[in-house]
């Protein structure tokens, strides 16, 4: 009987008693003040449904979580929808996550934070509406464990319910949403100023860098330019310079002569990022030309030639087919010579596919 009342009022809640609608559902576009509006978002209202097997509940924890997770990110949380708030975050959080219907593809959900249609644990499914619409982004989180029921029996708990919430609640204090959301409205400022605070957590700034290539721009290239002074981050800033642009290319070009193999060998495949989607084929002399140069790391030199080969251009394949000859003639066994031939290989095949690559 407790099963049955949850899931009427799941259906409630989703307000059909039809099939619920495919989570991967058309992209809501808005128009170019709705996406500055966005950019400039900085007062929230979270609204959260909390519902266990025994029903609805008091969504204070899930609220509390989100609003303190919000706040450490520099959002103003308000906590009555009557007060003026740029947009509203709506937080689910179930018991038994009801069924969220089938998607056309897999692969969006392989993503960290994307919806699950396999999963039927405790989980918050969090969503933004904004002007009276509701945005695009979904983000769920999930507990370590899937059975409440079983969990809560196992902590000596009576109440599998209450149990599940404050798993989820503690899940959101940890999560990295409110990231996510501010890359998902642009908020470049917001995320570089964070990058280059002192104070940000090196788990923080990692997620940041990871979420770079969604607000490039010169906030975003300023903060990666600094950052990567830092050690620790020297490698992964250094990559998502590749998603700044053309911008960013003449650092990339000084990175190729870096002390660090791991450096030059991330600027490379940065570069190849840049190529591929700007077609500059102005970056393919310096590339060849440092191909060539006999001290390059083989695993640098597999880098370039891979970058040379995301920017095709029919220039490139005379000194492509040289170089190529001359690794595959080299006397050598070793694991990164083979992974460059089969590099050179695949650039070739890239810039003219009909080109003897067998050899």
């Amino acid at each position: 009987m407790r099963i049955s009342l949850s899931w009427l009022i799941s259906l409630v809640l989703l307000g059909t008693w039809s099939v619920p609608p495919q989570v991967s559902a058309e992209r809501i576009l808005f128009n170019p003040q709705q996406k500055a509006q966005l950019q400039r978002a900085e007062t929230i209202f979270v609204k959260a449904v909390a519902l266990t097997e025994k029903g609805l509940v008091n969504p204070a924890l899930i609220e509390t979580a989100a609003a303190d997770r919000l706040t450490a990110a520099g959002f103003t949380v308000i906590t009555a929808e009557s007060k003026p708030h740029d947009v509203v975050l709506k937080v689910r959080c179930d018991e038994r996550k009801p069924w969220a219907g089938v998607r056309k593809s897999d692969g969006e959900i392989q993503q960290a934070g994307r919806p699950s249609r396999h999963w039927k644990g405790p989980a918050c499914q969090l969503s933004y509406v904004f002007d009276g619409q509701k945005g695009p982004w979904q983000y769920e989180i999930r507990t370590t464990f899937e059975n409440a029921w079983e969990a809560a029996k196992a902590g000596g708990h009576d109440d599998a319910g209450q149990f599940a919430l404050q798993h989820l609640s503690q899940t959101l204090r940890d999560s990295d949403f409110p990231l996510d959301l501010a890359a998902e409205w642009k908020q470049a400022e917001r995320l570089s100023g964070f990058l280059t605070d002192p104070k940000t957590g090196k788990a923080t700034k990692v997620k940041i860098l990871s979420l770079a290539g969604h607000v490039p721009g010169d906030d975003m290239l300023r903060a990666l330019q600094l950052i990567r002074a830092e050690a620790d981050f020297a490698v992964p800033a250094t990559l998502a310079l590749g998603f700044m642009g053309e911008p960013a290319i003449p650092t990339l070009m000084d990175l190729l002569s870096d002390p660090s193999v791991e450096i030059q060998a991330a600027a490379a495949q940065a570069l190849g990022e840049i190529g591929a989607h700007s077609g500059n084929v102005e970056i393919l002399p310096p590339l060849l030309a440092r191909m060539k140069e006999p001290d390059v790391h083989l695993r640098v030199q597999t880098e370039i030639v891979r970058a040379i080969g995301k920017t095709p251009d029919l220039r490139s394949l005379e000194p492509l087919e040289q170089f190529a000859l001359k690794v595959w003639t080299a006397r050598s066994n070793d694991p990164l010579m083979q992974e460059l031939r089969e590099a050179v290989d695949w650039s070739m095949w890239q810039i003219n596919p009909t080109a003897h690559t067998d050899e």
